[in-house]
């Protein structure tokens, strides 16, 4: 939906010391991996995941590493922002034996899904991996949906040490355990998704992907991926394997605002 609705913030919440969850009474209608485009009119409007919904409220995740979210972590409660949405694709729903991908603060729209999967009578298991203890995201919120949940940071400071990928390349080579997944899905830096693709072998996945977005509505071009012409606000920014494997772009460069390719 791209009509603009202004609400006020009905609850603030610290996840760590620099992520937080704005949480918004309004019916969205969002599903797992769909995103809002948020302003508080001071300057511009940035695209947001939606990490949580229900039938009355819904709420966004935020890393501060910019003006924008700044300015956001100075909101209080009861304070106003504006949005558009929810927009673009969602996650396939499996009701098999599924794993979960995630890596730091790109692993907050794998909560959402992770409850519709619960929800869905899937066998979930979700890696969440980040590079220090610090940097870890919703590890309780996840453990409370009774899910099997393996927590590991690439300095070994918290579960266990080293990368998502790793984790999730023993876990499918692994056949003495003979764990056998019927989809995998992933959200994080894309140079993670690109090494767990090498993994992943013929197992079907979907990828939430994140790029520069300026309208949301597929008219701009900012956000479309090469050789495909893919708008990731609208096509994606869920992408399945098929479509994934068909990128050249992806894990190579990205664009900024002025569609600039930068190299990763």
């Amino acid at each position: 939906m791209n009509k603009r609705i202004t609400l006020k913030i009905a609850k603030i919440e610290d996840e760590t010391k620099d992520i937080k969850t704005f949480t918004f009474k309004h019916k969205l209608d969002a599903k797992p991996g769909q995103f809002i485009m948020i302003t508080d009119f001071e300057g511009g409007e940035k695209p947001l995941s939606v990490s949580d919904c229900s039938e009355d409220e819904f709420s966004i995740t935020v890393k501060k590493i910019g003006e924008f979210t700044s300015r956001l972590f100075q909101k209080r409660e009861g304070d106003f922002m504006s949005i558009r949405g929810a927009f673009g694709s969602s996650f396939f729903i499996s009701d098999g034996k599924v794993l979960l991908v995630g890596g730091g603060y790109g692993s907050i729209p794998l909560y959402l899904l992770a409850k519709c999967l619960s929800e869905a009578g899937a066998d979930i298991s979700v890696i969440n991996g980040a590079r220090t203890k610090d940097d870890l995201v919703f590890c309780d919120k996840f453990r409370e949906l009774g899910i099997k949940i393996i927590i590991t940071t690439d300095d070994g400071t918290f579960g266990e040490k080293g990368s998502s990928v790793d984790v999730a390349k023993r876990m499918l080579n692994n056949r003495e355990n003979e764990e056998k997944f019927d989809f995998i899905y992933a959200a994080g830096p894309e140079m993670m998704m690109q090494a767990l693709q090498g993994v992943i072998g013929d197992i079907q996945y979907e990828f939430i992907f994140e790029r520069y977005m300026k309208c949301a509505i597929g008219i701009c071009g900012n956000c479309t991926m090469d050789p495909l012409g893919i708008r990731l606000c609208v096509e994606g920014p869920v992408l399945p394997k098929k479509l994934v494997e068909q990128l050249t772009e992806f894990g190579k460069y990205h664009r900024d605002a002025t569609g600039k390719r930068i190299r990763y």
